[in-house]
């Protein structure tokens, strides 16, 4: 690779330009801004920070970091790599900013190894910091959201919109615990802005409002903790925690549409963007298979059995559902072991049936093996290998029921992504379906290796998934966001209308319901056969209509957050194929006609407007009044739902 004797570099993607600099010795971000637009957010060249001291043979020692050189390739986009050396303590700095083709953010990963005969100790090192200013007279936000784990009710706003002013002063935390995304919006006016995520599942961003010579500014600094420390032995290196730095130019959704084109192209299992019949339809079988047909909260709920799989098994298939999961406790002991007392064939026999008649099988494993240590990875690695080659598996399913999936430090992070990798290496067609509790486990690391996340983790109605995918979808891709409808949570039961709504619900992205089977296994309510022919026809409009637009389609957030009484709902378009949908859904008894205001049309053509159920009729509107003055529709009654196709005409 050649090296350049230039200190200054540009990198851009479609949407984010950044221009680095090397002053002396010290690395500034010199313009962060849109591709195409004036304004620079980079307003103050501060000195991007290294550390600024060091403990070698228990002595304090000053690194006085000095550049090396610069390495640039252009194989896949344009990567920049910036090289620094302590002679003072031995330890060398790569500086790696990585503008994909496309839409999106640049990454930044960091890598600093030791290469002196002795340990080296240093304190946290920032993957980013950054001194932004806001364009003169615009306000400044800063967007930020709650993982919301377990049943999505932790924290009730869930997604936040907080003014920076001077004294405004944000702390996100995010690791594998119910707290936050690891990702903020910095929104100048909904006309520009900034944005950053991190790549780590323990994670911590920071806002802090400024005076700026235009008015609003703020730093960001994102990385380890503060108190963060490292000892890095003779020949060590240590990863700093790669984040995520994009621009846009609109509102907080087209910044969710920039970062999910990147993350559909570059942040996720190659599968997903390959294989058309993603995402799954996926039916747990743990409402339907468990020992007593009581309540979530009877152990013996918990304990599936052979004998009540295979019925729900052959209804999903009649369905045309397309992967299958057993769920917590079918083994025996500390081991995926079957037990053989409830499932005498054993899970591979439940593998067979389930390949032969066209589904996928996933399958549950948790344990408590620390990922900090090779032994804890080595054991838990074990395990999951015996998923597959054992159990046939085509998918593990983790969870926390016996210990975390990954602890809340940086060590375990690291193996646990070390683990998922060799794993991915090792295990033909290895796939892993991130759950641990619900949907606390939201960072771009862990994405980049799951096929999808459970959201959350609720047996409540149908509302608290889409409340939680309302908020996470402004961070995540809904091809990975699997919504959820547990236990026998169900909207009008008996009624076509009702399991309509269910379905819906857990289908604004990837999908799973928990609820037991047609012909009820363990204490439910039978299906009628209205609702049998519903639910086969919403998997075939999934499958053939919905699926493409959750792949590739933009998403806005037309209506406002589900609570209960409101409309509430969300649309997709596909600016290059210009078909599109709205999710609607009317909970309660609020007015029954209403108003949506679509975006992302183009204004000079016309839309042709159907309606799935027939609820109203069709219509063709151009883009400019569909956006400005929005379609008016009516809907009677409460816990109803319509699907409102958008064609260009």
């Amino acid at each position: 690779m050649p090296s350049l004797s230039a200190k200054a570099w540009t990198l851009a993607t479609s949407d984010t330009a950044l221009s680095l600099a090397v002053h002396g010795h010290a690395l500034q971000v010199t313009r962060l801004g849109h591709v195409g637009g004036a304004w620079n957010w980079s307003a103050a060249r501060a000195d991007f920070p290294f550390p600024a001291e060091a403990t070698v043979a228990g002595k304090t020692v000053a690194p006085r970091w000095r550049f090396l050189d610069a390495q640039l390739t252009t194989e896949e986009g344009t990567k920049l790599t910036l090289r620094f050396r302590s002679a003072a303590t031995g330890l060398e700095l790569d500086s790696e900013w990585w503008a994909r083709p496309g839409p999106g953010p640049v990454r930044h990963a960091m890598t600093i190894r030791n290469s002196s005969a002795h340990t080296v100790g240093i304190g946290s090192q920032p993957s980013l910091q950054l001194e932004l200013a806001a364009p003169p007279g615009d306000s400044l936000f800063c967007w930020h959201v709650s993982d919301e784990g377990g049943g999505g009710k932790f924290e009730a706003p869930g997604i936040f919109r907080d003014a920076v002013t001077p004294g405004y002063a944000k702390q996100l935390v995010a690791t594998s615990g119910y707290d936050d995304i690891p990702l903020v919006i910095l929104d100048a006016a909904a006309s520009e802005g900034i944005y950053a995520g991190m790549e780590w599942s323990h994670a911590h961003l920071s806002v802090t409002g400024r005076h700026a010579p235009t008015g609003h500014g703020a730093q960001l600094i994102a990385g380890n903790p503060a108190d963060f420390r490292v000892e890095l032995p003779a020949g060590g290196e240590f990863e700093v925690p790669p984040v995520l730095l994009g621009a846009y130019r609109g509102d907080v959704d087209d910044a969710g549409n920039s970062l999910r084109k990147y993350l559909f192209a570059h942040g996720m299992p190659a599968e997903l963007r390959t294989d058309p019949t993603y995402p799954k339809l996926e039916w747990n079988a743990f409402t339907a298979t468990g020992m007593c047909p009581t309540s979530q909260g009877d152990p013996k709920a918990w304990d599936p059995v052979e004998a009540k799989y295979y019925p729900v098994l052959r209804e999903a298939a009649a369905l045309g559902f397309e992967e299958m999961t057993v769920d917590v406790g079918w083994w025996n002991g500390t081991e995926p072991d079957t037990d053989l007392t409830d499932w005498p064939q054993g899970m591979r026999a439940a593998a067979d049936a389930t390949h032969q008649l066209g589904l996928r099988f996933v399958v549950y494993w948790t344990d408590a093996e620390p990922m900090a240590t090779p032994e804890g990875r080595a054991t838990r690695m074990r395990r999951v290998k015996r998923l597959f080659g054992e159990h046939g598996a085509d998918t593990w399913r983790s969870d926390a029921t016996r210990g975390q999936v990954i602890a809340p430090d940086y060590w375990s992070v690291q193996g646990f992504y070390a683990m998922l990798d060799a794993l991915q290496k090792e295990v033909p067609g290895f796939q892993w379906e991130n759950c641990s509790g619900g949907g606390p486990i939201k960072d771009y690391g862990a994405m980049r290796r799951a096929t999808k996340i459970q959201i959350c983790d609720t047996v409540d109605e149908a509302i608290v998934t889409r409340r939680v995918f309302h908020d996470s979808s402004h961070a995540l891709h809904p091809i990975q966001m699997q919504g959820f409808l547990g236990w026998h949570s169900r909207a009008r039961p008996g009624e076509r209308g009702g399991i309509a709504y269910d379905f819906r619900s857990a289908g604004l992205g990837a999908f799973m319901w928990w609820i037991d089977s047609p012909t009820p296994t363990n204490g439910g309510k039978a299906w009628t056969e209205e609702e049998r022919r519903a639910v086969a026809r919403e998997v075939q409009t999934y499958k053939t209509r919905l699926r493409p637009l959750i792949r590739h389609a933009n998403l806005y957030h037309v209506l406002p957050r589900p609570d209960g009484v409101n409309w509430d709902g969300i649309e997709y378009y596909d600016p290059g194929t210009g078909r599109g949908v709205v999710y609607v859904f009317k909970p309660g008894s609020s007015t029954d006609t209403h108003a949506i205001k679509l975006k992302g049309l183009e204004a000079g053509r016309d839309y042709r407007l159907t309606f799935e159920d027939g609820s109203n009729q069709a219509v063709v509107v151009s883009g400019e009044a569909l956006m400005r003055d929005g379609v008016s529709m009516t809907l009677r009654g409460a816990l109803i739902s319509e699907l409102v196709w958008i064609e260009r005409a």
